[in-house]
């Protein structure tokens, strides 16, 4: 008996082994073909009966066979466990953002949960979801595998994800539904949200390059911020038949920038962050600096409209962005669209509660 399980777990480590070079091979061939369709880095197989994954960041991860409590301590993460309908797993209230204050409100299964744990009194952010009986976390893979691995280290199964493409946002909800043996609503989720993206990209298709218009997308930093080219926003942009301004930026962070790169850029159309104000707007059709700018000198500077939260940030409901973006800078394209009602199906589809509902307006 002792030699069997001994040989099992021999195996098991050669296969988890082997599932890690996989990844990293995938991951690696992907950096090397830039430009190229992206591959998934996400492996997901059982071995001996346990289901194990390789993340985005080539960290092996073991599922528990027992899932007592999921946690995400980033927005994506949140969304993504609300938008694969197994909010009934959370070990507290995901409160990023009004919509979730609000839910707070309707929902009372969620106004049930115990508030956001947090450091203090000399525990630590592990001990606290302990505590709750947490024993699978998504972290944000932007912030490497430092993140994941002090969860790791504290014995809670921690998976690296991240979604700055729809095709990454589909690969987390392929992920959660391997896990949580729900395949069928990811794959319902994704098919929503490409039926959304396809009004879009016919719509655009037949802009010749030179006829689109190019975009500049700010941060929450205000006008000296801009999307790059490793960003969701650059996907946005392009799919609503644009050109992203900052698309030789480097980096998949808010590039900061000057007047300088505003002008040489030359902007057809700026869109603020929705944490920015109508003051804020005034300011940028004001700057004597940005004066020769065509966006600045048409008037063409927006604020995404949404009072619940990100549109243009990698989240599942972004795709109400790109919809948004393209009745912006394509209106002739797009004037039947309903943005309100849009919302409020899409909210409705994904979080169980329309956008009117969880306080939304436009």
């Amino acid at each position: 008996m002792k030699l069997a399980k001994r040989l099992m777990g021999i195996t098991l480590a050669l296969l988890v082994a082997v599932l890690l070079a996989a990844g990293c091979q995938n991951q690696n061939e992907a950096d090397d073909n830039t430009g190229e369709e992206e591959q998934s880095q996400i492996q997901m197989n059982i071995i001996n009966g346990k289901k194990v994954i390789v993340d985005c960041l080539c960290r092996t991860v073991e599922i528990p066979e027992q899932i007592n409590k999921i946690a995400a301590m980033h927005i994506y993460g949140v969304k993504m466990i609300f938008a694969m309908q197994l909010q009934d797993q959370a070990a507290f209230q995901l409160g990023i953002g009004h919509d979730f204050d609000k839910m707070a409100e309707l929902d009372e299964f969620y106004a049930s949960l115990p508030e956001s744990p947090a450091q203090g009194n000399g525990s630590t952010i592990t001990e606290s979801l302990l505590a709750l009986g947490v024993n699978l976390v998504l972290t944000n893979a932007n912030n490497g595998p430092e993140e994941a691995d002090t969860y790791a280290n504290a014995g809670i199964a921690a998976i690296a994800v991240r979604g700055e493409t729809f095709d990454q946002v589909y690969e987390t909800a392929r992920l959660l539904g391997f896990i949580f043996d729900c395949d069928e609503r990811a794959e319902e989720l994704i098919d929503f949200i490409n039926a959304k993206l396809e009004t879009i990209t016919q719509r655009v298709a037949g802009i010749k390059d030179q006829d689109k218009p190019v975009v500049m997308v700010c941060g929450t930093g205000g006008i000296y911020t801009c999307a790059s080219s490793e960003m969701f926003q650059d996907e946005m942009i392009e799919t609503a038949g644009g050109v992203n301004a900052g698309a030789e930026l480097p980096g998949s962070q808010w590039a900061k920038i000057n007047a300088e790169d505003i002008i040489s850029w030359d902007p057809d159309y700026i869109i603020l962050s929705n944490s920015c104000t109508e003051a804020d707007r005034e300011e940028v059709l004001n700057d004597p600096a940005l004066s020769t700018v065509s966006a600045v000198k048409n008037g063409q500077v927006y604020i995404f409209p949404s009072t619940l939260g990100w549109w243009d940030f990698p989240l599942p409901q972004s795709v109400l962005g790109i919809i948004w973006t393209a009745t912006v800078i394509h209106p002739e394209l797009f004037s039947d669209i309903d943005m309100l009602s849009l919302a409020n199906e899409i909210y409705l589809f994904m979080y169980g509660y329309s956008y009117s509902e969880l306080g939304g307006t436009l």
